[in-house]
């Protein structure tokens, strides 16, 4: 089955807003998101003692499946590569496992299982990718003058993470995402119409 991939996301950068009166408490800290590409731009309250989770949350297991899936992206960081349109990554360190992020790719895979068609989009409604891991947990303050960077990057059709991976290795935005030098990640999968549903999260700074 021929897989549809959208434009991969590109890169937002958050502007933390430390030390402002009106914050919600005195360990809080604002955090503004601009993105651009949806023209969306969202505030949120990072709590001082945010960690990231480094196991599932409640209700949201990560599949055998989907365990194998972020291995196999790992190894392709691991190898770096050269994208289509010439640019060429280094090897890159593994994403490591966060809760946050696979409950919001499990989230949206089931949306886009539910829809059952090959129209992958990254915003539905309101919904938009860096919405989705802010609502389900994803609560950073980046350090002063880091850029804090989502990624999301969709695929059906397809049950073989190899296939899903050369498949984002063909498409320069996807391929460049695969080597994004953020330090957290997840795959989630579900099926609906016949077809696998991928969702790649990637965060961090």
């Amino acid at each position: 089955m021929r897989p549809i991939l959208p434009a991969v996301l590109l890169p937002l950068l958050l502007a933390a807003c430390g030390g402002d009166p009106a914050a919600p408490g005195p360990r809080a800290v604002l955090v503004t998101v601009n993105d651009p590409d949806h023209g969306d731009t969202f505030t949120y309250e990072a709590p001082a003692g945010f960690r990231p989770a480094l196991s599932p949350q409640p209700g949201f297991p990560q599949s055998a499946a989907e365990r194998t899936m972020l291995e196999a992206v790992n190894a392709e960081r691991g190898r770096g590569g050269t994208c289509p349109d010439g640019r060429s990554f280094p090897s890159r360190p593994p994403l490591t496992f966060e809760g946050h992020l696979h409950e919001a790719a499990t989230r949206y895979a089931a949306v886009l299982a539910g829809r059952g068609t090959l129209d992958l989009p990254h915003r539905l409604g309101t919904s938009t990718p860096a919405r989705r891991m802010v609502e389900a947990g994803f609560r950073p303050a980046p350090p002063a003058g880091a850029a804090l960077l989502f990624g999301e990057s969709l695929a059906a059709g397809m049950t073989d993470p190899a296939e899903v991976i050369a498949v984002w290795k063909g498409s320069a935005g996807h391929c460049a995402a695969l080597y994004s030098p953020v330090p957290y990640g997840s795959a989630a999968r579900a099926d609906g119409a016949g077809r696998a549903y991928w969702v790649l999260n990637t965060a961090g700074w």
